[in-house]
């Protein structure tokens, strides 16, 4: 029988837990003689076992963003096989701490499961939207196919021999057709990707970065770096006498059908972060790898 907050993987596995009427912890740390210590909202196993369906031990639960289903609470635990095959996104892990929280946070409200918090049937609802961003996104990758043979060309012309491009160099092809702009209130933006960027206003006119190079972020082992294709640093603008040196740009990118910039904030005194949407930062299509 489905156990509450247990995904359909572990069901198995854990009926074999319950042994002449009571309960044994997953670890094997304890053993109990009446199995109603299960989900009784008191964490009883030194491995949270005891307590799939309740937020108990959430505490022992280290991922906030659970990956398999010993993680967390699995919202399809009341699912059959052929349920789980036919709509998988039922079937997510969530954080313990979400049950019986007043929030409902399966599309189904399993995660509500007292009562207490009356939840409506939205999967329906998310898989389509979820099908709505897979489709935008797959249109985003072939818009970043076009860019591709774009950033060929402009590879080609020599302009920018000596600039990183990003993967496939496709930023080239975004630098190539020409700056982006951006009016925000009183001042206005030149945004010109591995040139300059430069702010005007009332008849002042300030270079904010120049070039480019691509940030960088740690590897998973804590160690070594790698470039970060998000985003672009262009330093190298006007002394900023507040910053005790030269004003920088930081452009983040994210994944869009269209390339435009979209707002800039004063992060730092003199150190400028726009947000710029563009097919270039999509994922690549698969015929692409």
């Amino acid at each position: 029988d489905p156990i509450i907050g247990v995904s359909l993987e572990l069901r198995a596995a854990y009926q074999e837990l319950f042994v002449g009427g009571g309960f044994r912890c997953r670890d094997g740390s304890a053993t109990f003689k009446s199995k109603d210590v299960v989900n009784d909202d008191f964490c009883d196993c030194s491995d949270g076992s005891d307590e799939p369906g309740t937020s108990a031990c959430a505490g022992l639960q280290v991922d906030a963003s659970p990956s398999s289903p010993d993680d967390g609470f699995a919202c399809g635990w009341k699912l059959s096989r052929e349920m789980v095959r036919k709509e998988p996104f039922r079937a997510k892990v969530i954080h313990r701490s979400f049950v019986n929280d007043g929030i409902c946070d399966c599309c189904g409200g399993e995660d509500e499961w007292e009562g207490e918090t009356a939840c409506p049937d939205n999967c329906e609802a998310e898989l389509k939207a979820q099908k709505a961003h897979e489709a935008a996104l797959e249109r985003g990758s072939e818009a970043r196919q076009r860019l591709i043979k774009q950033a060929e060309q402009a590879k080609k012309s020599g302009r920018y021999a000596n600039f990183d491009g990003g993967p496939q160099d496709v930023y080239l092809a975004i630098a190539a057709q020409g700056c982006l702009k951006l009016e925000d209130g009183e001042y206005e933006y030149d945004i010109c990707l591995f040139g300059e960027v430069n702010q005007r206003s009332k008849g002042k006119s300030f270079k904010l970065g120049t070039k480019g190079e691509w940030a960088s972020v740690l590897w998973e082992d804590g160690k070594t770096y790698r470039k970060d294709y998000s985003t672009l640093v262009m330093d190298g603008g006007t002394y900023c006498a507040a910053r005790h040196g030269p004003r920088r740009v930081e452009l983040h990118f994210e994944c869009d059908l269209t390339t435009k910039v979209m707002s800039v904030q004063e992060t730092e005194v003199c150190v400028y972060s726009f947000a710029v949407k563009t097919p270039a930062a999509c994922n690549p299509s698969m015929h692409d790898h």
